[in-house]
């Protein structure tokens, strides 16, 4: 193909689909792209694959660990780090990739959200919550080290401070993903 034609299709999205995209902040799930139900939220930093487009929404490809209670894709299996978390009374199908073991599976759901606060960098997410948390959890106290506490309990410590911060509650989970995504234990 010419160099024109290859920028004629990026700039019309050809290659938009089957990409790799991190969300930026929490997203609604649904199980259609008219429906207006919402079934779940997809987290921060959770990474998915851009499967088609319609009207103002995006099919979206989730892979994480579900273990056999929860109606959630987990980051990791055995660690409490969504990716996304469903409705339990949501009719989503989980398939399942691999079997880890007795309680895990890990597993790729097929879901709609709506289109925007998606970006093809990760990084500059972590900057910002890395910024956010610094800033904010200093004012009080000695900053607390990234590693100083395991992926499952950087939630509750940090939610038990948040409110005493400038962090809008939009960005809670930014924050808590990115300190659960670079705790001791990962």
């Amino acid at each position: 193909m010419t160099k024109k034609l290859l920028g004629l299709l990026a700039i019309c999205g050809v290659f938009a689909f089957g990409k790799t995209q991190y969300a930026t902040e929490v997203k609604p799930l649904y199980l259609d792209a008219k429906g207006t139900k919402v079934i779940g939220k997809l987290l921060p930093t959770a990474q998915v694959e851009i499967l088609k487009e319609e009207g103002n929404r995006v099919l979206v490809s989730i892979e994480g660990f579900k273990d056999n209670k929860a109606s959630a894709l987990y980051y990791v299996a055995g660690k409490r780090i969504l990716n996304a978390a469903f409705d339990k009374k949501a009719q989503v199908q989980y398939n399942v990739i691999q079997k880890i073991d007795n309680d895990y599976n890990k597993v790729k759901v097929e879901v709609w959200t709506d289109k925007g606060a998606l970006t093809a960098q990760l990084e500059p997410l972590y900057v910002q919550a890395k910024g956010m948390y610094e800033q904010n959890c200093s004012m009080c106290h000695g900053l607390h080290p990234v590693k100083e506490f395991n992926a499952n309990q950087w939630p509750s410590m940090f939610k038990a401070m948040a409110g005493r911060t400038s962090i809008e509650k939009k960005d809670y989970f930014l924050v808590i993903e990115y300190l659960q995504k670079h705790a001791k234990d990962m």
